[in-house]
């Protein structure tokens, strides 16, 4: 039998087998050296100021003495200042593919020159959303063409203002399809104090209750008033709703100098404001 041979060449599986190795090892370093990328932006909490908008193709800032607001205040919705009105929608994103429901608002008319044809192109503009991009302190919407319709400047909030102690004044009441304004002529307050008491005035009578507040949860008892009765259209009835709202309580947010009270689905019943 002849001795074996060499011919000065590698074998082939060996050398297969190491070029796996090479490829599996560059791929996974290319892996590692990126970062996943969300599949939502974390915009739930934040809040934004219009500094641009789009009408007839023309770029526009908003007019001097209006603010348009947008707020994520909670997972799906939407709420804010429209210049005039204080609005409300829904809106669903994935990735940077934002859609926004049709927006409800309060029903003031401001007499400004220019503001409510502002507040009625910056919501028309909301229906059109399509893509959105946030940064530190910025925030684009752009339409389906890609053009940027809504820019926005981050709102940094200041410190909280205290639960209790602080006198709440109401500014509106919001149900399933509303958002209601309070009635001219009347002012709605709550002061909630360390004994575990709330007081105030429901509009008309002056009203009191017990509450127990447990981190952001909070229940209110039963509610006591005065007797007296208010003539002015409609001042009962908001009265009588505002009361029934207070009992609904369930969860309670503060932002800045705005207390949101809000029902066991989260959705908001009741907003005030710090009184100035």
């Amino acid at each position: 039998m002849e001795p074996l041979k060499k011919t000065g060449k590698f074998p082939l599986l060996p050398v297969l087998a190491g070029l796996m190795i090479l490829i599996f090892l560059l791929v996974t370093a290319g892996c590692a050296g990126k970062s996943p990328v969300p599949s939502e932006l974390p915009l739930n909490g934040t809040g934004w100021i219009l500094t641009g908008y789009v009408s007839n193709g023309t770029s526009l800032h908003p007019l001097n003495g209006t603010l348009v607001t947008m707020v994520f205040s909670d997972p799906g919705h939407i709420t804010g200042s429209a210049g005039c009105n204080h609005y409300f929608a829904s809106y669903g994103i994935k990735g940077t593919t934002i859609t926004i429901g049709q927006a409800g608002s309060t029903e003031m008319y401001c007499t400004g020159p220019g503001v409510m044809q502002q507040e009625s192109t910056y919501l028309m503009m909301l229906g059109r959303a399509s893509s959105v991009m946030a940064g530190n302190d910025t925030l684009t919407i752009a339409d389906a063409t890609g053009m940027t319709i809504l820019s926005f400047a981050r709102i940094i909030p200041p410190a909280p203002e205290p639960f209790v102690g602080t006198n709440w004044t109401l500014d509106s009441f919001s149900t399933a399809d509303a958002v209601s304004s309070v009635t001219a002529g009347t002012t709605i307050t709550a002061i909630f104090d360390e004994n575990g008491s709330v007081t105030g005035s429901a509009g008309c009578n002056r009203y009191f209750a017990s509450y127990n507040v447990t981190g952001t949860s909070l229940s209110i008892g039963a509610t006591g008033s005065t007797m007296m009765y208010c003539t002015g259209p409609g001042v009962m009835q908001q009265e009588s709703t505002y009361l029934t709202s207070l009992s609904r309580a369930a969860v309670f947010t503060i932002t800045g100098d705005r207390l949101i009270l809000a029902d066991a689905n989260s959705a908001t019943i009741l907003s005030f404001t710090k009184e100035s």
